[in-house]
């Protein structure tokens, strides 16, 4: 069952843009959460308070220099407000009930309609202060009864991980629930999958929260919402090379896509935590990708986007090419992301080649500098993906190889030296929701392409310039989710799991930070 919860505000009083105008200027804060070193055990809710405000004074400082740089609307990443890792117990006192989002509820002028509703009635003064969207994660404590609730958790409430949006007035207009949670424990899948809207004058956005990315509910399903053209994106995701970096991934869908997508991370660089961007079909208006620990607010103008332009499924055809150019040199089989991909490697400075794997066949015309010196290879995946977590992808990747060795085609690169100045690659994909992936490095700083330089167009990804860096990995990740059927859920969370919001395999680690040692388990 899937409810739309489609929330409207269309004033423009509060705002820095008019009705007629074609652009609007947004913002992420990539966000170096502090996390408390307690979060197993219960603590008292002046404690929560406590941890979470050491978040919140820096949510403050930098909607404050949003507002004074015209920010139209401003996102925060997920669990920004007090960290990962926790038990469901240890959790429980930094969650607050969230009301209905239809009474739109002024908190900031009306703080005492609710009880332990501190964080929200700051967030809400924060929106109106500012004269902005704001765009927050935290968790919905929402009562139930087992009498009447079959779903209701022995402990008599749920525990939702949740976006909410302010508008500039202050008022509550939009929550989204999670769906697709991932091995977080602390939290309870909601009994009843809602796509969530809400309407500005720069454009009606759809919200999902990290690993809500690669489903098709909520992620393909709110954008088919009338009218939806942007999204806004609170995560907490960990890079997983060389195809689901985050500021790699995030660009694609914007692309494949054709929406505006706002993508606010946290900062964690030590675990592979890292990468926000504003993306739009075009390209990026902004990212930041760093090693180094800190906070980062990013601020681009985007121009107005009334509607995504995926092509629907039943008018959607797989395209035939002439696949019958001569390869390079023999196939060869090496694992990306624990997915067994066909590969054919490039011997040549320019090259016309082909790979195939399932029905999914990739063709590749390069031309490279460097006479090849690094080695890189082309290859094709078409399957079911099933390492931490279970999704039918097919995928055209070309990308560097760690070595010489052909064993080592997959495995994660930060380096490379070989620029592409020619390149068009095409599949035979069976579904048209592909999203062109390009990542690039900067002396081993990833980086992404200007939307100039390149085009995307059903199937077909092309650079007649090349890139203006080397390449990592140039490609196309496509998702069948009709073939996702009859999938069961990974482990004893009742959800399927991937990558996002993990380490590279799920294990306690430990995490030293800001002066303090503590436990981060996920």
């Amino acid at each position: 069952m899937c409810i739309i919860n489609n929330v409207v505000f269309c004033s423009i009083l509060y705002i820095v843009v008019n009705s007629e105008s074609s652009t609007f200027r947004a913002a992420v804060y990539e966000h170096a959460v502090i996390i408390p070193t307690e979060r197993k055990a219960w603590v008292h809710r002046s404690t929560a308070l406590e941890n979470m405000m050491k978040n919140f004074e820096i949510y403050k400082v930098q909607a404050e220099i949003a507002n004074k740089q015209n920010v139209n609307i401003l996102v925060f990443p997920e669990d920004g407000l007090y960290g990962m890792g926790f038990s469901r117990t240890g959790l429980e006192s930094y969650l607050e009930y969230i009301p209905d989002p239809n009474e739109k509820w002024n908190a900031c002028n009306f703080p005492d309609k609710y009880e332990n509703t501190e964080i929200q009635r700051k967030l809400s003064c924060i929106a109106k202060d500012n004269s902005l969207y704001l765009v927050v994660n935290m968790g919905d404590h929402q009562s139930c009864n087992s009498t009447n609730d079959t779903k209701c958790p022995q402990d008599g409430h749920y525990q939702f991980n949740t976006d909410i949006v302010y508008n500039p007035k202050g008022e509550l207009i939009a929550k989204y629930h999670k769906i697709n949670l991932f091995y977080e424990k602390q939290f309870d899948t909601p009994p009843v999958s809602e796509l969530v809207t809400f309407d500005t004058p720069f454009g009606k956005f759809a919200m999902f929260t990290c690993f809500d990315i690669l489903f098709k509910i909520p992620a393909i399903d709110s954008l088919k919402v009338q009218g939806v053209g942007n999204v806004v994106f609170p995560t907490a995701w960990m890079d997983a090379l060389p195809l689901l970096a985050a500021i790699q991934f995030h660009s694609a869908f914007a692309a494949g896509a054709k929406v505006n997508f706002l993508a606010a991370n946290i900062n964690l660089p030590s675990f592979k935590f890292h990468g926000s961007g504003i993306y739009s079909p075009e390209g990026y208006g902004a990212f930041y990708y760093s090693e180094k620990h800190g906070g980062k607010l990013l601020i681009a103008n985007l121009s107005v986007v009334q509607n995504g332009n995926f092509i629907t499924k039943d008018i959607y055809r797989r395209p035939k090419y002439d696949l019958e150019s001569k390869n390079e040199s023999s196939q060869f089989y090496s694992h990306v992301f624990h997915d067994l991909f066909t590969f054919v490697s490039l011997t040549n400075a320019t090259g016309n080649i082909s790979v195939c794997n399932g029905k999914l066949c990739c063709h590749l015309k390069y031309e490279r500098s460097n006479g090849g010196s690094e080695n890189y290879a082309f290859g094709a995946f078409d399957g079911l993906h099933t390492y931490e977590g279970v999704y039918y992808i097919q995928v055209c990747t070309l990308l560097k190889c760690k070595s010489s060795s052909k064993d080592s085609c997959g495995k994660p690169v930060k380096t490379a030296y070989t620029r592409f100045t020619n390149l068009k690659m095409t599949g035979t994909f069976g579904t048209p929701y592909i999203f062109p992936e390009i990542l690039l490095t900067d002396n081993g700083t990833l980086k992404l392409s200007s939307g100039n330089l390149w085009s995307y167009d059903r199937g077909t990804l092309q650079s007649e310039r090349g890139f203006e860096l080397p390449v990592i990995s140039v490609g196309m990740f496509a998702r069948d989710y009709l073939l996702d059927a009859d999938i069961q859920p990974v482990g004893d969370y009742g959800t399927n799991i991937a990558f996002c919001c993990k380490p590279s395999i799920i294990v306690t680690i430990f995490v030293y930070i800001l002066s303090c040692s503590f436990l981060f388990v996920v």
